[in-house]
């Protein structure tokens, strides 16, 4: 695992934000887009993470005995992530199922977009509401930021 400290969580926040939004305002495709957004609240909880356990850098945590902080640094879930900040229940996230019958939810939301897996027709609404929370979620990190 590579290490990125605050500024680059931040800076993967801002950018990666920034292209889903000229994604979307071109209607460009929804799994590039989603996935870009996925990775920005993904980047933007990090560094509200690091924030409040009062690092610059996830070195020392890395390099601690703390197994839980570890393994919500390193994951990709982001309900555990949204947990430890305190939002627990407050941004809701719908479990998908694709065309392989495999169920996605939100710490594999990015393998979904990444490998454009299709889902069931009858989902597109569900994918909606996703991207619409992970909205919500981005626009609560940046009046946090």
């Amino acid at each position: 695992m590579l290490i990125a400290d605050k500024k680059d969580y931040r800076r993967g926040y801002k950018k990666h934000y920034q292209s889903y939004k000229r994604l979307n305002s071109d209607n460009s495709d929804a799994n590039s887009r989603r996935l870009l957004l996925v990775y920005s609240v993904e980047c933007g909880l990090k560094y509200m993470l690091l924030d409040k356990w009062n690092e610059e850098t996830p070195k020392r945590i890395f390099d601690s005995s703390d197994d839980r902080k570890k393994d919500i640094l390193k994951s990709h879930n982001l309900e555990k992530i949204l947990k430890e900040l305190g939002q627990q229940g407050n941004f809701k996230f719908p479990q998908l199922k694709t065309i392989h019958k495999d169920c996605v939810v939100s710490d594999t939301y990015h393998q979904l977009y990444r490998y454009c897996i299709r889902t069931h027709e009858k989902q597109e609404e569900k994918e909606k509401s996703i991207e619409e929370t992970l909205k919500r979620v981005a626009y609560w990190i940046e009046e946090r930021m």
